[in-house]
């Protein structure tokens, strides 16, 4: 990417995909993210999670907290990436794209033989296992190995 630094119009939050990118991105993600952390507050009420005089603090501790993240999805959502000021023209063409489809490829192949060999050793000794427990170690497994994977195709290059 060679853009002279007095003709780079692109901003550091970047702009929306829709109104002509005229608006700041930033404009439609902190208000819209703002009202889904109120949703969420206002959902933590309506199903109960604490009862009597503690439900409105921990609903608004529930929204305060979930403000930033939603906030950061409503933006990821909206802006233009044309619009970001450093941001590289086809990512899926860079060299750590590839090495990441390699790791997530070999990943699933772990997962899924790991899930077998676990099953098979389940299935023969009667071990009961929570399915809370199975599925949270079927995840774990996932990122565990894209992550060891990923590291090792960088360290290759």
């Amino acid at each position: 990417m060679s853009v002279e630094p007095g003709t780079d119009s692109r901003t550091r939050w970047g702009r929306t995909r829709f109104a002509g990118g005229r608006l700041p991105a930033l404009a439609v993600a902190v208000p819209a993210g703002l009202l889904l952390a109120i949703g969420v507050g206002a959902i933590t009420l309506w199903t109960g999670v604490a009862h009597g005089e503690h439900a409105v603090p921990v609903a608004g501790v529930f929204a305060l907290v979930m403000s930033w993240g939603l906030m950061g999805l409503v933006w990821a959502l909206v802006v233009d990436r044309s619009s970001l000021r450093g941001a590289i023209d086809k990512p899926d063409e860079s060299i750590e794209s590839t090495w990441l489809d390699a790791a997530m490829a070999g990943a699933f192949r772990d997962t899924i033989m790991l899930t077998g060999l676990v099953l098979a050793i389940i299935s023969i000794t009667g071990f009961e296992l929570d399915v809370l427990w199975a599925l949270s170690g079927v995840l774990v497994v996932g990122f565990f190995s894209t992550f060891v994977r990923y590291l090792m195709a960088k360290k290759r290059g």
